[in-house]
């Protein structure tokens, strides 16, 4: 028997119980043997799972929690456990020779280190389905490399060149079967000759939400049109559909895009020639394209806020720059008063006399017609920029009783208004309906700088 009698009276004894039945004795010991048995089946099992030959504390621990007994403590996996054997004149003891420790060494021991705080960092996991390169998310540096990117490693003797040359490993952008058909069937759209075809694709492309993941294949497509067709007015007022289409879709995240998307905007908007023949109008083109810079200073602005200063630097090099073309110089100016009243009171006014200086240089050619088309339509534009003071209801607007914005200009103020913007400008200003208000603005404007 696994488990004698006597050592269940043994225990009834200790516990309290003098004397125990026989009987009583007989069915614990059977059924603490058969328990015995269940439990050592079971760490058996675990044994053989964990692909072992020597049973462990740990397996009887799991036998006993499916069975639904409390684990033993006291014992661990640090070594095997030594029994040592105790004589006595009634029968063999054996005992766990376990190592006495003295209190006062457990107390003098150095504590150990206070654990730091828990603390959590966000990053991002991916950004439109691509995993970003930082250090949270680790990326293989052979993953996605080509064998003609592996030889650039190679230096011509076989050996690694430059030492310290980081190559940043290819990223792969899966497209469905779907999306693809998607793309090549509105790329082909876009360049058919039926308006029909044409405008539909840019309805799907202003409307459609399942578009996303397409975003940076078309923001290549407006790239590559404006970079291989410079001179080709069609095309690139196709491409600047595209984006009018791709910025007014509410269902697109566009935001990671306009790094890309704003020096194409940018060259239809002061490129130098964008069509082949000057009769065509690329004025249209232009005006679309500051447009839509202007949608985005005003849509992202908040999040990126040097963008609008970027943008206005760039717009005001090239206006009062002499040597660029007049056709430059109308984009920036279209550029600079689609940013708002701000921008023209600040940068657009103060500038005025000079540059009207050098359009009535141009505009006096009368031999080259071309050249005085194009300085015409800048002085347009500059009239439109100024107008816009009060369209754009600027902060320096008068709304004062005592100096009405409708009132009058007296010989007095209209003289500091042709000291600031030169007489030739303020006598076409002064064909506005709204030349009061706009006079007035733009003096109190002057009167609170100085």
């Amino acid at each position: 028997m696994l488990f004698p009698k006597q050592t269940v009276k043994n225990i009834s004894e200790s516990i309290g119980i003098a004397k125990l039945n026989d009987d009583v004795t007989n069915a614990l010991s059977n059924d603490v043997e058969y328990r015995i048995h269940q439990i050592i089946e079971e760490a058996l099992k675990f044994m053989r799972h964990s692909k072992r030959t020597k049973l462990h504390v740990e397996d009887i621990n799991y036998a006993l929690k499916v069975k639904n007994f409390e684990p033993l403590y006291g014992f661990g996996m640090e070594g095997e456990i030594k029994y040592h054997k105790a004589t006595s004149g009634y029968e063999d003891l054996y005992y766990v020779d376990e190592e006495e420790v003295e209190l006062d060494d457990i107390i003098n021991q150095p504590l150990p280190d206070v654990p730091l705080e828990t603390t959590y960092t966000a990053h991002w996991l991916a950004i439109e389905g691509v995993q970003p390169k930082i250090k949270q998310n680790p990326i293989d540096p052979t993953e996605g490399e080509t064998p003609s990117e592996k030889k650039k490693k190679v230096g011509l003797d076989g050996e690694k060149s430059s030492v310290g040359v980081q190559v940043t490993p290819l990223v792969k952008h899966a497209l469905s079967k779907e999306l693809q058909l998607y793309y090549d069937c509105v790329t082909t759209s876009l360049g058919s000759d039926d308006p029909v075809v044409k405008s539909t694709a840019l309805e799907s492309l202003g409307a459609d939400a399942g578009i996303h993941q397409l975003v940076p294949y078309f923001i290549q497509y407006i790239a590559d049109k404006v970079t291989h067709n410079l001179h080709d007015l069609d095309s690139l007022q196709t491409a600047m559909s595209v984006a009018k289409s791709i910025l007014s879709n509410p269902n697109i995240f566009v935001e990671p895009y306009l790094h890309q998307l704003m020096p194409a905007l940018l060259t239809c908007l002061v490129g130098k020639k964008l069509c082949e023949s000057p009769g065509e109008d690329h004025w249209s083109l232009r005006e679309k394209a500051a447009s839509m810079i202007a949608y985005i200073c005003t849509e992202f602005g908040g999040l990126y806020h040097t963008l609008q200063a970027r943008i206005t630097r760039t717009l005001l090099r090239a206006f009062l720059d002499p040597s660029k073309p007049l056709t430059t110089h109308y984009g920036a100016i279209t550029g600079l008063y689609q940013l708002g009243s701000d921008v023209i009171r600040v940068l657009l006014v103060p500038n005025v006399k000079a540059y009207m200086t050098l359009l009535e240089t141009e505009l006096s050619k009368k031999s080259n017609p071309q050249l005085v088309e194009e300085a015409g339509r800048c002085r347009k534009a500059l009239l439109i920029g100024v107008s816009k003071l009060v369209d754009k209801k600027s902060q320096f607007q008068l709304q004062s009783e005592q100096s009405p914005a409708d009132r009058p200009l007296s010989i007095e103020r209209r003289k500091q208004l042709v000291k600031l913007l030169g007489l030739s400008f303020v006598n076409e200003l002064s064909k506005n309906s709204n030349f009061n208000e706009i006079a007035n603005i733009i003096l109190q404007s002057d009167e609170k700088e100085n």
